[in-house]
């Protein structure tokens, strides 16, 4: 599954100054909020606090993948977040992380919560992602960057 059909230029943030993994969780519950994801912000922000106790969702190399599930969504949904400095985020490789791709899925389906998780990390391991990922200007540029990424991956 391509993760560009999940992922729309208002829901990319560049160069947000977030000081810390509770500031950075926060603030994804909120913009899928404003972004009509979710309706309930400290709902989804409790979930992806749960997560993050069970283990870190820094998933390497300057990465984080939160995610958790709602009961207000139908459909997985993408928030791409590339902080303005890396933040300490209890990374399984100890490296700071810089960038951040939250993901919320329905609560009726787990088997695609994992699904696009699984695409997710796929799409993060490919060697040129966090270049494309660093050099976007702007939000359009950062899409574009990612579609063209996502074109080198077979995707099941």
């Amino acid at each position: 599954m391509e993760i560009c059909k999940r992922l729309d230029t208002e829901r990319i943030f560049l160069d947000v100054p977030l000081p810390d993994k509770d500031a950075v969780l926060r603030f994804a519950a909120e913009a899928f909020v404003v972004g009509d994801i979710v309706a309930d912000a400290d709902a989804l922000y409790d979930g992806l606090i749960e997560r993050e106790e069970t283990m870190s969702t820094g998933i390497g190399k300057g990465i984080a993948i939160p995610h958790s599930s709602s009961r207000d969504t139908e459909d997985p949904a993408i928030l791409f977040i590339r902080l303005a400095e890396p933040i300490d985020y209890d990374a399984i490789d100890g490296v700071q992380v810089r960038v951040v791709i939250a993901l919320v899925a329905p609560e009726r389906d787990p088997d695609l919560h994992l699904q696009v998780l699984a695409d997710l990390a796929r799409l993060c391991q490919h060697p040129d992602f966090m270049k494309a990922a660093q050099s976007a200007k702007d939000r359009e540029s950062l899409l574009e960057n990612i579609r063209r990424v996502e074109k080198q991956i077979v995707f099941p």
